[in-house]
Parts: structure tokens; C-alpha cells; sequence
């Protein structure tokens, strides 16, 4: 895989952790940055992701201190902002280096989302005899097809650069696809390919069945989202109205204290949009299926 140029910012990190995050860096990170075509070193993201969260985790401890002295806070309040802040700093970890592997996952969705239509077009080239290496060349030029088109320009690179020939260019490219769709695809072209058979009827019954496929997966997911929208309107609507609507009668009839209008405070400014954002990443994560 081709390393681009790393910035200041980045070279600093690497100098920091380079040697230590080259040893600590495994070979599923290696896979997920080669399938996310993230064109840096797996020791130089390592180092990258620990600087961040140093950063994070510094101004987070910052801001609960600063925010227990000038409210003048409660212990226990004082200990679930450190929580959630140790929440923070680990979620912050967790998602920054898993980020190839979902990048991976979401060039998967894009892939499959554009193969049926992607297979029309090559069905359509290799039935004018089209060889299959000009084939992959076109669809490397096909912006349309998303994803599909960064493939096909991978293999064709391959064929014209690196001197491989087609077969070999499609094996390395079944070891690096984050689509399992297309990955049984180029398995099934090489053996039509090393077979001597006709790569036209391959192309057009795959393009049928993945087809097909799309349909069922957008019932599934017209489904999904009516299951969302009732746990959406119980969860980020009733039930946050209710507790908003509790804490203040709940404080006026016992005659709450401070730290409960506080406790309102943080959760309308953290725990609701927590909630939202949390709604948006599933949402936006179940669109992408299909």
C-alpha cells in the first residue's frame, strides 16, 4: 500500500511513540487501514491516536476540575464528572483506533451498495469482447459506481504498474476488499477465468442475484427504521421530557438542593445530546446498508 506524506502533526507523534507503536501495531490494524485505502503507517496512526488521546484526556480532567472549583460542587457530583470524563477519554481511544476497521466496514456498504448496477456495466463490456483487463481500466474511470471504481483502479494498478497479470492483480485484490460481495465475485471470476469459460453469463447472473439481494435488504431496512422511530419518540422524547419535567417538581416539593439543579444542568447539556447523537450514528450506520 502507497504511504502518503505525513504532516508536522503527525511526524511529532511518530517521533514521540513511532518505536513503540511499530511493535504494538497488529496485523488487524494493518488489514483495516489496507481495506480503508488509509495511505499511512500502521506504527505512525498508532502514535497518532495516543497523542489525541493524551490531548483528550488532559483537557478533559481540565475542564471537570475547573468545573468542581467554580460550582462548588458535591463528591458525588465531583466523581461522575471524573466517570465521565474517564468515559470520554476511553470512547475518544476506542473510536479514533477503530476508525480504519469502520471506514473499512462503510467502503464495504458502498461497495455492495454499487455492484449490481457496477455489474451491468461489465456484463455489458465483456459481452463486446472486451478483455477483462480494459474492463477493470474503464470501471476505474466510472465515478458513479463510488467505492467500486477505487477497486477496479487498485487492480488495474496492479496490471499496469506493478507488471501483474490480471489474475494475480484480482487474487491481491480478494485479500483487501471489505466486501464480502465482492470479494466472492472476483473469487468466482478468476475460477470462470482459469476454467475457460464465458465471463459474460457470470457477469449478468451475478448482477441479477445481487440485485435481487438489494431489494430484500431495503424491506429490511424500512422495517428497522419504523422499530427506531417508536424507540426514538419513547426514548429521546417522553422519556427525557419526563425526567425534565420530574427533577424541577420533584425540587420544588422537597426543596432540593443545589447539587439537583446541577444534576439538571449536566444532563441537559451532556446526557440529551449524548442521547441524539447516539440516535444519528445508528441511523446514519442503517442507511448505509442498502
Amino acid at each position: 500500500m502507497r504511504r502518503i506524506k505525513l504532516s508536522n502533526y503527525q511526524k511529532l507523534c511518530y517521533q514521540w511513540f513511532g518505536r513503540i507503536a511499530e511493535n504494538v501495531a497488529g496485523e488487524s490494524l494493518i488489514k483495516n487501514l489496507d481495506k480503508a485505502h488509509m495511505e499511512i503507517r500502521p506504527g505512525a496512526y498508532v502514535s497518532f491516536v495516543w497523542m489525541n488521546t493524551i490531548i483528550i484526556a488532559i483537557i478533559s480532567i481540565a475542564v471537570s476540575i475547573i468545573l468542581s472549583l467554580l460550582l462548588y460542587l458535591n463528591i458525588v457530583l465531583i466523581i461522575l464528572l471524573l466517570v465521565i470524563s474517564v468515559f470520554i477519554i476511553f470512547i475518544s481511544y476506542f473510536i479514533m483506533l477503530n476508525q480504519p476497521k469502520f471506514k473499512a466496514k462503510a467502503r464495504g456498504r458502498e461497495i455492495d451498495l454499487h455492484l449490481s448496477y457496477a455489474l451491468n456495466f461489465i456484463s455489458a463490456m465483456s459481452s463486446a469482447g472486451i478483455t477483462p483487463t480494459e474492463i477493470f481500466k474503464s470501471l476505474s474511470k466510472q465515478k458513479i459506481y463510488g467505492e467500486i471504481r477505487e477497486e477496479a483502479l487498485w487492480i488495474y494498478r496492479d496490471v499496469s504498474l506493478l507488471g501483474k497479470d490480471i489474475i494475480s492483480a484480482i487474487k491481491r485484490n480478494i485479500e483487501r476488499t471489505p466486501s464480502e460481495k465482492f470479494k466472492e465475485f472476483l473469487q468466482g471470476a478468476v475460477v470462470t477465468i482459469q476454467s475457460g469459460g464465458s465471463l459474460k453469463p457470470y457477469f449478468m447472473a451475478k448482477a441479477d442475484q445481487y440485485s435481487r439481494e438489494n431489494k430484500i435488504n431495503l424491506k429490511k431496512l424500512i422495517d428497522s427504521l419504523g422499530i427506531m422511530a417508536e424507540a426514538y419518540v419513547s426514548a429521546a422524547v417522553a422519556g427525557v421530557s419526563l425526567i425534565i419535567i420530574i427533577i424541577p417538581v420533584l425540587m420544588i416539593t422537597t426543596g432540593g438542593d443545589a447539587g439537583q439543579l446541577v444534576f439538571l444542568y449536566l444532563f441537559s447539556g451532556i446526557i440529551i445530546p449524548l442521547i441524539h447523537l447516539g440516535f444519528t450514528f445508528i441511523l446514519s450506520s442503517m442507511s448505509m446498508r442498502v
